[in-house]
């Protein structure tokens, strides 16, 4: 069959599959959610609130289930039978590069700090509105917003370290300007910093 410029054969299907037949990737490199744990509970009610609207990959070649195996999992403890999937035909070595693709925060974009930020502080001020649904947590909002974290307080929530996380966004021209004087901040006062470079 002869496509046009660009077009590409469709090589997926969208299926109704029971949860039952997706065996979890053996390989899969996420780890596990634990039943209970904070990232099961805000998935859980996730998919309690909006159903599960981004479909699962499953491999029909293989029987693997390829991305979803969180919400598979989440979905099968509630007495869930059946989801939507997408269907592919891959040899293993593909299936597996389309699992970390899938999984890989490098593919895609980060958030705009700045629209985020708007976005949540909207969503805040709405009357009657959980903005949790969201995701993000009440901490993880005050952070965000840099709100308190409470009626006249003024240091931040701290880890289980003991640690406040503050996150800058340097602008790629100025860092070898401004790299010395976070270095000296850092030996003087005994902090850590973590640095992620700009993507190419």
């Amino acid at each position: 069959m002869e496509m046009n410029r660009g077009a590409r054969e469709r090589r997926y299907e969208l299926r109704r599959v029971r949860i039952a037949a997706l065996k979890p990737a053996p390989y899969n490199p996420r780890k596990p959610l634990k039943p209970g744990s904070p990232g099961y509970r805000r998935l859980e009610r996730s998919l309690r609130e909006f159903d599960c609207v981004q479909p699962v990959v499953w491999n029909e070649r293989t029987g693997h289930l390829v991305a979803g195996h969180q919400r598979a999992a989440i979905l099968q403890d509630q007495g869930i039978e059946e989801v939507d999937a997408v269907v592919v035909d891959l040899p293993l070595e593909r299936e597996q590069a389309l699992n970390v693709a899938l999984n890989n925060a490098q593919v895609g974009s980060d958030w705009d700090a700045e629209k985020l930020t708007e976005l949540l502080g909207e969503l805040q001020a709405l009357p009657d509105f959980d903005e949790t649904l969201t995701g993000f947590d009440e901490r993880d909002l005050r952070e965000l917003l840099l709100a308190p974290a409470g009626p006249g307080a003024t240091m931040p929530d701290k880890d289980e370290g003991g640690r406040v996380t503050v996150t800058l966004g340097i602008p790629a021209a100025l860092w070898d300007e401004v790299r010395p004087a976070l270095d000296a901040l850092a030996a003087e006062f005994e902090f850590e910093i973590h640095v992620r470079l700009p993507r190419a």
